[in-house]
């Protein structure tokens, strides 16, 4: 058995009275793809973003390629950690979050030139690869209001990789898009998964999770309702709430 990358221990997430995330546990293996559906409300983008503490977990131990951090201590004193983390683990919103000052390029060599210190020749080098592996060489000096929101989540995409990043957390990235340009970016994230990257993938792109997952879970009320493999997912889910949503959204 491959040794999990990312293993997430009893997560907890409360705002204020509101139980959002209940106690829910996770092993993803290196390379795997895990896409995470189900109704709004459900706690998907809470769990993502409690997997490199863009939210701060109420409860609970997340490991990500060896790096543990429990929140039951002060994350104040886990802050170094925490960064580290963060640079495991790229990630790609919903909102594109480009700066609207910079091109193309210099978003995304600003993390690498700012966070990892890395020279300025080496991470231009790196960012050129990235914008022409994401077919986007040509837009490298035009700014985010002269991009198309596909190419823009192609940029974004480009960040986050530029920081060499083991794992990559998706939320909802094609969800601000028009229906023609989401096909873009999901060919984007299926030759990354085809790459071997390690990805939790929150979507409605229900058949990136058929053709591309390989298990999908379906949250809802801040649990784990099903997980499964797509085929078995898909055909023969074994919970009535699965069937339910399914039913709905099919």
């Amino acid at each position: 058995m491959t040794e999990a990358i990312i293993k997430v221990r009893g997560l907890h997430k409360y705002f204020g009275p509101l139980h959002v995330i209940k106690g829910v546990d996770l092993d993803v293996t290196s390379g795997e793809v895990v896409v995470v559906i189900g109704p709004s409300g459900g706690g998907k983008s809470t769990f993502l973003r409690c997997l490199n503490f863009l939210e701060e977990p109420s409860a609970g131990v997340i490991e990500i390629d060896t790096l543990k951090i429990n929140a039951e201590e002060s994350l104040r004193r886990q802050r170094k950690r925490i960064q580290k983390l963060r640079q495991k683990a790229g990630m790609v919103f919903q909102q594109f979050n480009l700066f609207p000052h910079m091109t193309a390029l210099e978003n995304v060599i600003e993390a690498p030139l700012t966070v990892k210190k890395m020279p300025r020749n080496e991470a231009i080098s790196k960012a050129e690869e990235l914008l022409e592996w994401v077919g986007l060489s040509e837009k490298r000096d035009e700014y985010p209001s002269r991009l198309s929101g596909g190419q823009q989540q192609r940029v974004a995409i480009a960040r986050a990789l530029c920081m060499e990043p083991k794992i990559m957390l998706f939320d909802e990235p094609t969800s601000a898009l028009d229906p023609e340009l989401i096909n873009e970016v999901v060919d984007v994230m299926e030759r990354l998964a085809d790459e071997g990257m390690t990805m939790v993938v929150v979507t409605h792109e229900l058949h990136f999770a058929r053709d591309v997952a390989d298990r999908v879970i379906l949250m809802a009320d801040g649990v784990w309702a099903e997980i499964a493999p797509p085929g078995e997912f898909f055909t023969n889910p074994k919970e009535e709430r699965t069937r339910r949503f399914l039913a709905h959204i099919l």
